[in-house]
C-alpha cells in the first residue's frame, strides 16, 4: 500500500496530475539515469575513448524494461548507492567487452544530478504549459469584466471602487512575472553535471572538457563552467521560483475563496457534481480554491530544504544531495496540482455583477469618501476636508443612513460644491481612475508575451 498522498490510489490526483507523476516515478527516474549513461558512451565513442560498437550496444540496452528492478532495489538496500546497482544491472545485459565501458570516467552523482536536470526540464514543459493556460483564462476574465464594478477592499473593508477586470489584471500581471522568471531561469537551472569524482575531470585526462561539452549538447542541457557536485543553487532557484508562483496562485485562490462567502457571494467556483457537506446539503463549499491554498502551503515548506541544498561541505556531501530525492519531485507535483486546479476554478468561475453592485450599495457608498475629500481639499484644505469627511462617515454609520444622503445635506459641502459636483462625488461609477487603461496595459503585455513565445 502507498504510504503518502502522492502515491495513494485515492488521494494522488489531488496532489499532482498523472502526467507529472509519470515524469517522477521510479521507472522514469531510472530511465533518465540510463539516458545519461547511454549519452555518455555515445559521446565518448565519438571522441574515440570507447569503441563505437560498445557504445551502440550500451545505448540499445539502456532501457528500463531490460533491467530487473527488484534486483536493483535489493542491491541499493545493500550498497546504499542508488546508481551503482543500475550500472551493474546494465552491465549484465551487455557483452563483456561493452560492459567494461559503461560509466566510463563518471561518478554516481554525475549521473544522478544530470538525470535530475533532465527530469526538471521535462517538468518545466508541463508547468509552463499549464501556466500559459492560467494566463489565458485570467486575460479572458480581465477583458470580459473590464467594466464590472465591485468594491476594492483593503484590510477586509470597502476601500475604493474597482472592477473585477482590474482585479483579474492584477493577478495576470503577477502570473506574467512568474512566467518570465521561469523562462529566464532555464539557462541557469537546466544545466547538467559531469566532472568525475570531485569535478576536475581528471578521470578522462585531456578529453574531459570535450566529453563534458558533447554530453550536455547531446542531452540538450547547459554546460557548467566548473562541474562540481555541490552546486545546489540551480535546483534551489527552480524550487524558489515555483515557491513564488505557488504563493501567487494561493493569493488568487484566497481572493476567490473569500469572494464566495455567503455575505459577499460575488463569485462562485464550479459546482457540478460537488457536495459541500455530508450534513448540510445546501452548502457549496469553495473546496477547489481552498485546495489551491493548502497545496501552496505544502509546496512552500520545501523552500527551506531547497535553500539548505546550497549549503554543502567539501566536494560532495550526501547530507545535501539526497534531500533532492524528496523536495524536487514534491515541489513539481504540488505546483502542477495547484495549476491544474487553478485552471479548473478560473474556467468555471461564475462572476456575479449584480451582487457586486448590491454590496457596493448596501455598504452605504463609503467607497466615495476619497472622491469627496479630494474635491473639498482645494477649497478648505486637506486636513480639514479629511476631518469633515470622517465626521460625515461616522455620522452616517451611527444613524444607519447612506454616505450619499449625509453628504447631500451637509452645509459645508453644499457651500463649496455645486449639486452636480456633489452627485458626481457620491457616484462610485465616476471614481474608477485609470482602471480601464491599466487593465488594457496588462492585456497588452499579455499579448506581447504570446508573440515572444511564437
Amino acid at each position: 500500500m502507498p504510504s503518502t498522498v502522492f502515491d495513494s490510489f485515492y488521494f494522488k490526483d489531488r496532489f499532482g496530475s498523472a502526467a507529472m507523476r509519470a515524469l517522477w516515478d521510479d521507472r522514469a527516474t531510472l530511465q533518465r539515469w540510463l539516458d545519461v549513461e547511454a549519452a555518455l558512451a555515445e559521446v565518448e565513442a565519438e571522441i574515440g575513448i570507447v569503441p563505437r560498437s560498445a557504445a551502440r550496444e550500451i545505448s540499445r540496452k539502456a532501457r528500463i524494461e531490460n533491467l530487473d528492478l527488484r534486483a536493483l532495489k535489493r542491491a541499493f538496500d545493500r550498497t546504499w548507492n542508488p546508481v551503482v546497482p543500475l550500472v551493474d544491472g546494465l552491465k549484465k545485459q551487455l557483452s563483456a567487452r561493452a560492459a567494461g565501458y559503461v560509466h566510463w570516467g563518471a561518478t554516481s552523482k554525475n549521473i544522478f544530478d544530470t538525470g535530475l536536470a533532465l527530469q526538471v526540464k521535462d517538468s518545466y514543459a508541463v508547468i509552463l504549459a499549464n501556466l500559459a493556460d492560467v494566463a489565458s483564462l485570467l486575460a479572458g476574465l480581465a477583458e470580459t469584466h473590464r467594466d464590472t464594478l465591485m468594491a476594492g477592499r483593503t484590510h477586509g473593508q470597502h476601500a475604493l471602487p474597482v472592477t473585477f477586470g482590474f482585479k483579474a489584471a492584477v493577478w495576470l500581471d503577477e502570473i506574467l512575472r512568474a512566467q518570465e522568471r521561469l523562462l529566464e531561469g532555464r539557462k541557469r537551472v537546466l544545466v547538467g553535471e559531469f566532472g568525475g569524482a570531485v569535478g576536475t575531470l581528471a578521470s578522462l585526462g585531456r578529453h574531459g572538457p570535450r566529453v563534458r561539452a558533447l554530453l550536455m549538447k547531446r542531452l540538450e542541457l547547459g554546460e557548467p563552467r566548473i562541474p562540481v557536485k555541490t552546486a545546489g543553487d540551480r535546483l534551489s532557484e527552480f524550487v524558489l521560483h515555483l515557491g513564488m508562483l505557488s504563493a501567487t496562485l494561493g493569493k488568487i485562490a484566497q481572493n476567490i475563496y473569500n469572494l464566495q462567502q455567503t455575505d459577499l457571494d460575488e463569485v462562485t467556483e464550479f459546482t457540478e457534481g460537488k457536495i459541500g457537506s455530508s450534513a448540510m446539503p445546501h452548502k457549496q463549499n469553495p473546496v477547489a480554491s481552498g485546495s489551491i491554498v493548502f497545496l501552496g502551503r505544502l509546496l512552500r515548506s520545501n523552500t527551506g530544504p531547497a535553500l539548505d541544498y546550497i549549503h554543502a561541505e567539501w566536494e560532495d556531501d550526501h547530507r545535501q544531495g539526497e534531500t533532492a530525492w524528496k523536495f524536487v519531485p514534491e515541489t513539481c507535483l504540488l505546483a502542477d496540482a495547484q495549476l491544474e486546479l487553478m485552471k479548473r476554478v478560473l474556467a468555471g468561475l461564475i462572476v456575479k455583477p449584480e451582487n457586486m453592485k448590491r454590496n457596493l450599495d448596501r455598504a452605504g457608498g463609503f467607497v466615495c469618501s476619497e472622491a469627496l475629500l479630494m474635491k473639498l481639499a482645494p477649497a478648505i484644505g486637506r486636513g480639514r476636508a479629511h476631518a469633515l469627511v470622517k465626521e460625515l462617515s461616522d455620522e452616517a454609520r451611527l444613524n444607519e443612513r447612506s454616505f450619499a444622503d449625509a453628504v447631500r445635506v451637509h452645509p459645508v459641502v453644499r457651500k463649496h460644491l455645486s449639486s452636480s459636483a456633489i452627485e458626481k462625488c457620491v457616484d462610485y461609477r465616476t471614481y474608477l481612475g485609470h482602471t480601464k487603461t491599466l487593465v488594457n496595459q496588462v492585456l497588452g503585455d499579455y499579448q506581447r508575451s504570446l508573440k515572444r513565445k511564437r
